[in-house]
């Protein structure tokens, strides 16, 4: 027994050392266009203001196709991040330069900082927005266009577009710690449906034809509607791998009836390889679902969550781990979550291990998540106590499946 303990705990200390922080917010990004300007004044004067367009111009790729900036806040985007555009570059290197008759171009790949554009469009975007609590999730039926590919036509191939229980339990789940309560509404009227199908496909450009968002308030529970629809799954034979290409899309928007905002997202897109037809959509399924997850709460953190210029330590006492391997999945997982900046092994014992885990958001939302923690793909929940009357310091039961461990 000895050894076997004494190996279990060096399994943890392993993995704990070899474990690296993930989730860490991405500080920069690199971009690749191409700016011109008009040669009157001399080729120098030409090359500066190439420059600057090129740099322009991959600001507004970020801004309004990566971070999915509403046109109505251009103005503003203009006076604070367009007109000070040096500011949010960390870095550029010309790649190449020519004239093309009175015009003088030049390639740029630019690096871009991420981190304070985020800061200012989150000042641009949120000004007096009230805060919302209750959201309601709505998944719309397929959406029949696939440009540029053949369609698999068979109602399995349809279905595995997304999932939207799997969708509505993830997101659920993860809102609570940020203080969110989500319901999904299913068998939508057919005028409701034809109107959110209407609203995705009018897009944001046609300001003048699309209704509000104040139009919903009271149709469905919540404060804000998030509105979903996958499109077809397209196959593509690959022959000489004797395997299948399979990908799909999702389109959504967030209907705020508190703020009467209407907040279009990017469309997200997943794709696998696989020989087995009924493994290479279920993979499909399961990364589309996990994009339009991952999308969505990122916005959502943006627009509505302000972070807290402070932060805790809580401490959790963990019992009933398993195996290293289970415990290094709850780790990861905690990680995962947007409000836990960091996560260290405090103290080990048998059968005990203690976590310290800085947080961004308050002790009880930590612990609501922990106790309605729910995976498929981890075979395990928790119980969570409070131990020793010492403030932010929990007990945390690990409880199996009942054919686990047999």
């Amino acid at each position: 027994m000895k050894i076997t303990r004494v190996s279990y705990l060096l399994l943890v200390i392993f993995m704990m050392l070899c474990c690296s922080r993930i989730g860490l917010l991405q500080a920069s990004l690199v971009k690749t266009t191409i700016g011109q300007a008009v040669l009157v004044d001399g080729s120098e004067k030409a090359r500066s203001q190439a420059v600057m367009d090129a740099l322009g111009e991959a600001l507004n790729l970020y801004i309004y196709e990566d971070m999915a900036v509403s046109q109505e806040f251009e103005q503003q985007v203009n006076e604070k991040i367009l007109n000070n555009r040096k500011s949010y570059v960390k870095s550029y290197e010309i790649q190449s330069e020519y004239t093309l008759g009175d015009l003088y171009q030049v390639e740029l790949r630019v690096e871009l900082q991420t981190d304070l554009l985020k800061q200012e469009l989150k000042k641009i975007e949120r000004g007096e927005r009230l805060q919302v609590e209750r959201l309601t999730l709505v998944v719309l039926p397929l959406n029949g266009i696939e440009p540029d590919s053949s369609h698999i036509d068979n109602g399995g191939a349809q279905a595995l577009a997304l999932e939207p229980s799997s969708l509505f339990r993830s997101l659920q789940q993860e809102l609570a710690i940020y203080g969110f309560s989500l319901e999904m509404v299913e068998g939508l009227s057919q005028e409701m449906g034809l109107m959110f199908a209407q609203l995705l496909e009018t897009g944001e450009t046609e300001n003048r034809q699309r209704p509000k968002a104040s139009w919903f308030q009271g149709l469905l529970p919540g404060d804000l509607i998030v509105v979903v629809r996958p499109f077809k799954v397209s196959e593509e034979r690959i022959v000489s791998l004797n395997k299948s290409f399979w990908r799909s899309q999702a389109e959504f928007l967030f209907i705020d009836t508190k703020n009467d905002m209407i907040t279009y997202l990017p469309k997200v897109s997943a794709k696998v390889i696989n020989s087995d037809y009924i493994t290479g959509l279920e993979d499909l399924t399961e990364k589309l679902t996990g994009e339009v997850q991952r999308v969505c709460l990122d916005r959502l953190l943006r627009d509505y969550v302000v972070p807290r210029e402070s932060e805790s330590m809580v401490l959790l006492q963990c019992q009933g781990f398993l195996n290293p391997v289970d415990f290094r999945a709850f780790k990861e997982t905690l990680l995962s979550l947007r409000t836990v900046k960091e996560v260290s092994l405090q103290a080990l014992a048998a059968g005990s291990l203690e976590l310290g885990v800085r947080i961004l958001t308050s002790a009880p939302l930590l612990v609501k998540w922990l106790n309605d923690f729910y995976s498929e793909d981890l075979p395990f929940t928790f119980q969570v106590y409070p131990l020793d009357e010492t403030p932010e310091h929990y007990l945390v039961r690990v409880n199996y499946a009942p054919t686990t461990g047999n």
